[in-house]
């Protein structure tokens, strides 16, 4: 009985929301600003850096672009595409313009997070960028921070670091890494 009450319910929301025009399921709209090359991203036993690359048609810099960011929206990195052939059993922490020469610190200002591929899905060049799931960080503040004393080619490195030695035989892949503005 009560399950009945509860599908009426949603039901009923349903229909107001479709004769209101409202489309209880659209998501917000977002903007890619950067996006790794084409190929997957190869993680290993030490640190990979990636370089971002403005979207093609864009002719702003990645730095005028963030800086242009339209007010209450935010500027996300995410992570897409994780596979592995089997478990790393490693976590991954993420770093954005981590400039050369500086050791990795997740106290530090370029910290953005930690990954790792629990649950991630079987990679095969064939299902590259088909899994939904993904890692998302919101950088906006981190951005405007390290803005205001770096290059834009600065600000469009990512860098990704092992916290402990993943086993040996793991090909663990990012299929993709973008900074999308929402």
């Amino acid at each position: 009985m009560r399950t009945s009450y509860r599908f009426s319910l949603l039901l009923i929301a349903g229909m107001a929301a479709i004769t209101t025009g409202v489309d209880p399921m659209a998501a917000e709209s977002f903007e890619t600003l950067a996006t790794s090359a084409s190929k997957p991203v190869a993680l290993g036993a030490g640190p990979v850096a990636v370089t971002l690359a403005p979207v093609a048609g864009s002719a702003a810099s990645l730095s005028a672009r963030v800086a242009t960011a339209r007010q209450g929206r935010k500027v996300y990195l995410v992570a897409k595409g994780l596979g592995t052939n089997e478990q790393p059993e490693a976590v991954y922490q993420v770093y954005l313009a981590l400039p050369e020469g500086v050791a990795p610190n997740p106290d530090g200002p370029h910290y953005v997070g930690s990954l790792n591929f629990f649950n991630a899905a079987r990679y095969s060049e064939e299902k590259a960028g088909r899994d939904p799931r993904f890692f998302s960080f919101d950088v906006t503040n981190l951005l405007k921070t390290l803005q205001s004393g770096r290059s834009s080619g600065d600000l469009a490195t990512v860098t990704i670091v092992p916290m402990s030695a993943p086993r040996a035989s793991a090909k663990p892949v990012i299929g993709e890494i973008a900074l999308v503005e929402q």
